[in-house]
């Protein structure tokens, strides 16, 4: 578990300090849920339960978001991504990026739901168009490219 708290304080730095130079708009890469996707593929449901709930809890102190929402939000993620990784092909880039885009926007969408639920919210058209799919389109863009980047080094590598 020492890579889990190697992670938490790199996606920490990097969430505080890279990620506001990154942002498209009011769009930025998800880190923590980038954090949560990788160590699923290491843990047990149970697990990764317990790291999506730190992990939240985490971001929600960082965003000033009210404590407790996407610790729920990535809780239940990362119990579901334990339990769709058997499927998931390791070593094909598409289906890394369709269940990374569906992980933005299924947190997305479960983040705006449950602020919606107690009048928080905004309007969930909006949100939807403007935050939330280009949110889940850019955390999967930058996932791919963490995924898969070792191996897009080493193609490049041989071609030149």
């Amino acid at each position: 578990m020492i890579w889990l708290a190697g992670g938490l304080l790199a996606v920490v730095v990097l969430q505080t300090t890279i990620a506001p130079w990154v942002q498209l708009g009011q769009v930025r890469p998800d880190l923590f849920l980038l954090l949560l996707y990788l160590g699923s593929f290491k843990m047990n449901p149970m697990q990764a339960c317990l790291m999506g709930c730190l992990l939240g809890l985490y971001e929600d102190a960082l965003s000033g978001a009210p404590l407790g929402l996407n610790a729920f939000t990535l809780s239940l993620l990362g119990h579901a991504l334990v339990r769709v990784r058997e499927e998931v092909d390791q070593n094909r880039l598409v289906p890394h990026l369709v269940l990374l885009f569906l992980t933005g926007l299924s947190a997305g969408l479960m983040t705006s739901g449950i602020l919606a639920f107690f009048g928080m919210g905004r309007d969930f058209g909006e949100s939807l168009l403007w935050i939330i799919l280009p949110g889940a389109a850019y955390t999967a863009a930058v996932g791919g490219l963490l995924v898969f980047g070792s191996r897009l080094r080493r193609i490049v590598q041989v071609t030149l």
